[in-house]
């Protein structure tokens, strides 16, 4: 009977409970983070972690990135640099794509006759957004309709359109290609020079020149001798 009373006595107090927690706010879920993003020059950086000090303008991305721009981004699996200076580093499988096919305009330069989709690649990619300056070294490879060009180093200038190689140079076009120790090639022109121990050029043998033969002269009084 005790157990009983106890019970019904209680009920009052469970009521006045169970109102207290109906009238409380529901509490605020978990704030989830978003992706990080920041910008260096013309371009935003994209990523799932950031670190960077805002009174200097270095920063460092741990994570895979993505940095886009008008025409044009970049991936790579890690950077660092300064935003205030707009110059950025970037680490490990970098793969670069410009939808105007030279990559000028790429840290801001305008660009009045594109010339299709292009690619590079590389290990690493330092971008000077002021200097407008690009250095690409470890298994640099682009590739632009059918030119396509590898070297250990290269360095592409916005400003010129030039893109310099250094280390087992090549730049081929369909089956005709040059090898040599270093090669400037303009991405714009389609112009290049080549120098090195050994520079080779190949061609195939459809793509050899058709040298006329020339006409015979005839001088006067010469006479031509027959075979005897």
């Amino acid at each position: 009977m005790r157990s009983v009373i106890r019970s019904l006595s209680l009920l009052p107090v469970a009521a006045l409970l169970v109102a207290l927690v109906a009238a409380m706010p529901n509490a605020p879920a978990p704030e989830s983070f978003g992706p990080a993003t920041t910008t260096v020059g013309v371009w935003t950086v994209h990523t799932t972690s950031l670190d960077f000090n805002d009174k200097t303008g270095d920063f460092s991305v741990p994570n895979r990135l993505m940095m886009t721009r008008e025409g044009g981004d970049v991936e790579a699996d890690r950077a660092n640099g300064n935003f205030k200076s707009q110059v950025v580093t970037l680490y490990g499988d970098v793969t670069m794509h410009d939808l105007r096919g030279d990559f000028a305009g790429m840290a801001g330069a305008s660009v009045t006759k594109p010339n299709g989709p292009a690619t590079l690649t590389a290990d690493q990619v330092r971008i000077d957004g002021k200097a407008r300056v690009y250095n690409a070294t470890g298994h640099v490879h682009y590739v632009q309709a059918r030119t396509v060009v590898d070297a250990d180093r290269a360095m592409l200038n916005d400003a010129s359109h030039m893109l310099y190689l250094s280390g087992h140079a090549r730049v081929s076009q369909g089956p005709s290609n040059v090898v040599a120790d270093r090669i400037a090639y303009n991405t714009v022109t389609g112009d290049a020079h080549a120098e090195g121990k050994d520079v080779i050029m190949q061609f195939p043998s459809g793509a050899q020149p058709h040298i006329a033969t020339p006409k015979p002269i005839h001088i006067p009084g010469l006479r031509t001798p027959h075979p005897g």
